[in-house]
């Protein structure tokens, strides 16, 4: 090794020397401190804080919570955004430190941007404020250094705080353009143009009404209620000004295009109003609350609804939601005038009886099928709000109407029935002009609706539409005698007493025996699948005739008696036509025989004569 690189070693060892004696007199006597799992600020409660205070330079923000809510109060009056405010609480709370820098490191607090602090958060609870100061980013690893005050330690935690302070007072507004909270409301005022449309909700029932323009009438509660949540979610685009001085021509808002107001009785309790667009921003419009003066930027999507016609917010449905016991007869005059009665503690199975000679059953099913379309019966159109006569429109009297009734005692201790609710329908030929639609009223409005001709004939105008689908009842024991018939040839099976089939001369073997028995086990709980028709005009088109396949089956008992079913067309895939007689009637009662037990069984054991 050679004299000058020897120099050279020396050298650097002398300047390594001094940068650790450098290095070492600056290091404080104790090391900084790892991260600890103890709270920068232990003692806070979000729960019971009730002030919020952010500085940063000569600007200050405060923010105070009274019955739980978060309303700004500087450097203006505007309800505060609630989840910003809580999630500073919650995280300021669980902050914790990655380092802790002790003394006597800390004792310059300029070195690390907190003389004076970058920003500061003052946090009021139980009239004991805390304070965290906000200091600068450290050199490396993209930290903060906060300190407490009134602690000696400085902390370095990730520099992610910096998110959820403020930039300007508009991170902690609400940017709802309304809120409902606490607003004790019953009316709903939407003024647009010259239209003024007013809805008061009941007090009792909770369901809307449209008190102006006149007359009085139903409206959509449903609707209503879905709009009230929507404009709760209309969100503010920008905060345009708080001038309460403000020019308000500029925006519209001098003689305002639209207006919101929630109020109760004849106060406005939450007012709104809607001006023009900005200059080539034609989706959105300008809004002011006047009880905060400020004018922001929102969205026209959800003000153009609330320009509807009046009829878009009216109750289409021909019959209110009304409670189980509200009705418990029914009256029914079309096709065939009946009267339905509620068996006494049968509201939940829906167990109806006609008031007729037989007490016919209804189906359980089926009337749950009748009440869903009534009650979900639409008018497409009004045709006229006020009506004095309604001899034009076939409704003077009506032919065809639905009573809702409940029976009550009167005064004098007789019963009686009220009349819930009465839907009354026009009778328009098939053949004549819009045959596709019928007019029709509430017996306790003098408007006139549009209804679908559809959905009107779906509901049960004819009591065999809805009544107990079992056809007969009986067992195999009971069976003496089954005739089939078929195009002039009969074929006879007969039973004996202990069970045992003969057809015609012919003694069944064990194996027909029983398929016989189950057929009559079958053909004894017979239920059609659906009710088609009653009487005679449609027999042929289904294929119905004197000559079709008829099956009588004679029971023992007394009187003897005998059921006769016979069979017309079977089409693809559907189940077969076929007609007994009616007990109430005497005439053809037509429905849909069950597919499966007519080719498994009618069709293999009890087909016509071979």
């Amino acid at each position: 090794m050679n004299s000058s690189q020897t120099k050279w070693l020396v050298g650097l060892a002398l300047a390594l020397f001094g940068f650790i004696v450098v290095i070492e007199m600056r290091r404080p006597a104790g090391p900084p401190k790892s991260a600890t799992n103890e709270p920068l600020v232990p003692q806070m409660r979000p729960s019971s804080v009730t002030r919020i205070e952010f500085t940063r330079s000569n600007v200050t923000f405060r923010a105070d919570r009274t019955a739980g809510q978060w309303r700004i109060t500087a450097p203006l009056a505007y309800p505060a955004h609630d989840l910003a405010l809580n999630a500073l609480l919650d995280v300021c709370s669980r902050l914790k430190p990655q380092l802790v820098i002790g003394s006597p490191q800390a004792r310059s607090p300029a070195d690390f941007g907190l003389s004076p602090p970058q920003a500061t958060v003052l946090f009021l609870q139980g009239g004991a404020p805390v304070e965290l100061r906000i200091g600068s980013r450290t050199p490396v690893n993209n930290q903060l250094y906060v300190q407490v005050a009134g602690t000696p330690h400085i902390a370095v935690t990730d520099v992610t705080l910096l998110e959820l302070l403020p930039k300007t007072v508009d991170d902690w507004r609400d940017r709802r353009l309304l809120s409902l909270a606490g607003v004790k409301f019953d009316r709903l005022r939407i003024r647009t143009g010259t239209r003024d449309l007013v809805m008061q909700r009941d007090a009792t029932n909770q369901l809307w009404r449209i008190t102006q323009p006149a007359p009085d009438k139903r409206a959509n509660s449903l609707l209503i209620e879905q709009l009230i949540r929507d404009l709760q979610a209309w969100p503010i685009q920008h905060f345009v000004t708080d001038d309460p001085k403000a020019e308000l021509e500029a925006f519209g808002l001098q003689t305002p295009e639209a207006e919101l107001a929630f109020g109760s009785g004849t106060n406005d309790l939450l007012v709104v109003q809607f001006g023009k667009s900005p200059t080539n921003q034609p989706d959105f419009v300008f809004a002011r609350t006047p009880a905060t003066t400020n004018v922001a930027l929102v969205g026209r999507d959800r003000l153009d609804p609330l320009r509807a016609p009046v009829w878009d917010f009216s109750e289409r449905r021909l019959l209110d939601a009304l409670p189980g016991d509200a009705v418990d007869t029914i009256e029914v005059r079309g096709k065939e005038t009946f009267t339905l009665r509620l068996q006494t503690n049968s509201t939940t199975n829906l167990v109806w009886i006609a008031d007729d000679k037989l007490k016919t059953h209804t189906d359980p099913q089926l009337m749950q099928v009748f009440l869903a379309n009534l009650v979900t019966l639409e008018a497409v159109e009004l045709a006229k709000d006020v009506v004095t006569d309604f001899t034009p429109y076939g409704l003077a009297p009506a032919t065809r109407s639905i009573s809702l009734l409940k029976s009550t005692t009167n005064s004098l201790g007789s019963l009686t029935n009220k009349v819930v609710a009465r839907m009354e329908f026009e009778e328009r030929k098939p053949g004549a002009p819009f045959a596709d639609r019928l007019f029709a009223r509430r017996h306790d409005e003098n408007s006139v609706y549009v209804v679908p001709r559809g959905d009107v004939e779906r509901l049960a105008w004819a009591l065999f539409q809805i009544q107990d689908r079992t056809v007969w009842n009986f067992t195999s024991n009971q069976v003496t005698t089954v005739t089939v018939e078929f195009d002039g040839r009969n074929r006879r099976l007969t039973r004996a007493p202990n069970g045992a089939w003969t057809d015609g001369a012919e003694q069944a073997d064990a194996i027909k025996n029983l398929a016989l028995e189950e057929t009559m086990l079958r053909l004894g709980r017979l239920r059609a699948e659906q009710w088609t028709d009653l009487g005679m005009n449609r027999l042929p088109v289904l294929g119905i005739s004197d000559t079709s396949h008829r099956v009588t089956i004679e029971l023992a008992g007394t009187p003897a008696r005998s059921n006769t079913v016979t069979f017309g067309f079977v089409p693809r895939g559907r189940n077969a036509w076929a007609a007994v007689t009616d007990p109430r009637s005497g005439l053809p009662l037509v429905f849909e025989f069950p597919r499966s037990l007519y080719y498994d069984y009618v069709v293999q054991y009890l087909g016509p004569p071979k």
